[in-house]
């Protein structure tokens, strides 16, 4: 069978792109079936050339050279979607599916009424932030607005979807009535299926994956543990994009006093191995998200066996039960902070915490589990679906 993929991987001349993991590790795990030719395409102001084309690992990528990131906005999209579905137009027919990466990026609307079976995968539903969007962010909430509109529009065109929890299989059903779902897990990298190891830290640090930005709940990570240090000597890791300079800016900025440059380290963009160890050395991982589906850092926190206090919004009870997999916050900093203090006076709770949550995800996120049902989804789709003349 011959696959296309439409997925957000970063072209290797972008090396502070987010690195897609839950794309990347299917990919990898599917090209290795019988049978499966898999191709990825996606766009980059990068590269010198109208398309590149190369083989890496078995896979076939190819990269359209879209316009830069101002001028996509400035055209509403438009361009870029153009671009993409003409070259559609003339390639299509060489696959036997097409599988859409995400609904945030206008993919839709690039493949809207194409004579070829295709199956998109959810990853967030972009129409549905804006409203969580804090008066601070009006930027954010202007291009989240922009993406939205193309969501709601060319998503009813969309007839099978690949849904993780309760809460995008309940909004798919409402925007794409009548559309069939399919449900599947993101694949989780191996890193995070290693031996389980007790705490092991040098020092108490707790840990969030969310760089800098505002709508992961950077900010009330920030007053949480200015809190929880005022009788715990705790570290904040801060993982992803995020420097020394600019989180020192915004601790001034909130006036908290206790979080000082010592007391938060800024790590960058880790690798699986890096976040797993780091994941073995802290208390919990502290998830305090505004809005979100099925957040990949919780999966391998739990996977790996740290504890998680997450905000109990959009589809996040689906991957942690209070009290049972996890601890559910609200998104008030004295809470995150309360939930985290009850993992260091308990350490009963903790491992009990751990323990529990990494059983019940090594099962959800069993990559051959995966790997069949996707290929069963295929099959299915190319079956099932009329495809217009």
């Amino acid at each position: 069978m011959r696959i296309l993929w439409l997925a957000p991987w970063p072209h290797p001349l972008e090396p502070l792109a987010h690195p897609v993991p839950w794309v990347s590790t299917l990919a990898h795990l599917l090209r290795q079936q019988p049978g499966i030719e898999l191709t990825i395409l996606h766009w980059t102001p990068k590269i010198e050339t109208a398309v590149e084309e190369f083989e890496r690992d078995g896979i076939r990528f190819i990269y359209l050279k879209a316009p830069s990131v101002r001028v996509d906005i400035l055209t509403l999209y438009r361009r870029r979607i153009a671009l993409l579905k003409a070259y559609l137009k003339r390639h299509c027919h060489h696959y036997d599916l097409l599988h859409v990466h995400g609904s945030e990026l206008q993919v839709p609307a690039m493949t809207a009424r194409l004579p070829v079976p295709q199956l998109l995968s959810v990853q967030g539903l972009v129409s549905q932030y804006p409203p969580f969007v804090p008066g601070s962010e009006r930027w954010l909430k202007a291009l989240w607005t922009l993406a939205g509109y193309y969501e709601r529009r060319y998503l009813p065109a969309v007839h099978h979807f690949i849904c993780r929890t309760h809460w995008d299989q309940a909004l798919v059903r409402q925007l794409s009535p009548g559309c069939t779902v399919h449900h599947n897990w993101e694949v989780i990298r191996p890193a995070f299926f290693r031996p389980l190891v007790p705490l092991a830290a040098k020092r108490l640090q707790v840990v969030f994956l969310g760089g800098t930005q505002v709508m992961k709940g950077f900010r009330e990570v920030l007053v949480a543990v200015d809190m929880l240090r005022q009788h715990l000597d705790v570290t904040l890791v801060i993982a992803g994009q995020a420097s020394p300079e600019g989180v020192q800016a915004a601790v001034q900025a909130a006036g908290l006093r206790r979080l000082g440059p010592a007391a938060i380290e800024c790590r960058g963009q880790l690798s699986a191995e890096a976040l797993a160890q780091l994941f073995s050395e802290s208390l919990c991982l502290l998830h305090p998200s505004y809005v979100d589906n099925s957040p990949n850092s919780v999966c391998e926190a739990q996977v790996a066996g740290l504890p998680v206090v997450a905000a109990d919004v959009g589809g996040v009870r689906s991957l942690v039960e209070n009290e049972v997999t996890g601890l559910l916050c609200t998104l008030a900093p004295s809470s995150i902070a309360q939930h985290a203090r009850r993992l260091y006076d308990d350490p009963a709770l903790r491992q009990r915490l751990a323990t529990q949550a990494a059983a019940v995800a090594r099962q959800r996120h069993d990559p051959a589990v995966i790997v069949a049902r996707t290929l069963a989804i295929y099959d299915e789709v190319a079956a099932t679906v009329r495809v217009p003349a």
